[in-house]
């Protein structure tokens, strides 16, 4: 399915996956409209692309940014859920403040959006809801409880939503990406000399797997796309340091 004049907003969408996203779907020919709660940097900025400025976490600020993009598109074809923070730690030393900005960000916010843009959708009869998630949400983590409760809280509302939309013909996919070289991974667990960070995904392989989704017929459905790195560090007696950076290089 051509994704050309399809409409999508995107969210966190000022760097990391939601900027790649944003800039991807343009290039595909969507009219997108990218949120975030500050803009991105003017080097950012990309064709097609009309920024929305929003708290995912404030219901007021949310339903603000859709209706701006319904007034200036007329419809809504797919939401990008993407806005996440993480904060890694023992569950013991987690406040009861990082706590709910986990929740109120990576699960109440993609609330939020789908709350604002359903009614749309419902009266299309049409319309993709995309939870850009993580390997989180299928799996557990030391020192990452609170992060990997709200992942597994997403994937467990995408997994009830496609149950109660399908037959309105309204679409659901979870994308769960492993470790990603994105600002995320620097603030929250990977520390810029990270001897692993060249074998991350990239923003971009994440955005590729967005608009992979979301072209498909509208009789398919794609409802869960785990995305991991191909490579992992060297740990083989099999394969050198030398034979995976020309790998990689070559990639």
């Amino acid at each position: 399915m051509s994704l050309r004049d399809k409409v999508v907003i995107v969210t966190g969408a000022s760097r990391g996956i939601g900027l790649a996203a944003t800039r991807l779907l343009a290039a595909e020919g969507a009219k997108v409209f990218g949120v975030a709660r500050t803009p991105p940097e003017p080097s950012d900025v990309v064709d097609g692309v009309s920024f929305l400025q929003a708290d995912v976490r404030d219901r007021a600020q949310v339903e603000k940014a859709v209706s701006a993009a319904l007034d200036e598109a007329g419809r809504i074809d797919t939401l990008v859920n993407n806005a996440g923070i993480e904060i890694v730690k023992p569950l013991g030393e987690t406040t009861d403040e990082e706590y709910d900005d986990m929740l109120d960000t990576n699960l109440k916010g993609a609330f939020f959006f789908v709350t604002a843009v359903l009614p749309t959708m419902q009266r299309q009869r049409a319309g993709h809801l995309i939870f850009v998630n993580s390997v989180s949400g299928v799996r557990g983590f030391a020192e990452d409880a609170v992060y990997t409760a709200s992942k597994f809280g997403l994937t467990g509302l995408a997994d009830a939503l496609d149950e109660e939309l399908r037959a309105q013909g309204i679409r659901v996919t979870g994308i769960h990406p492993g470790a990603t070289d994105t600002s995320l991974a620097y603030e929250s667990w990977s520390p810029p000399d990270d001897p692993q960070r060249p074998y991350f995904l990239q923003a971009e392989d994440v955005a590729e797997a967005i608009v992979y989704a979301a072209s498909q017929p509208r009789r398919v459905v794609i409802k869960q796309l785990i995305i991991m790195p191909l490579m992992e560090p060297p740990h083989s007696p099999n394969l050198s340091v030398e034979v995976m950076q020309s790998l990689l290089k070559d990639k």
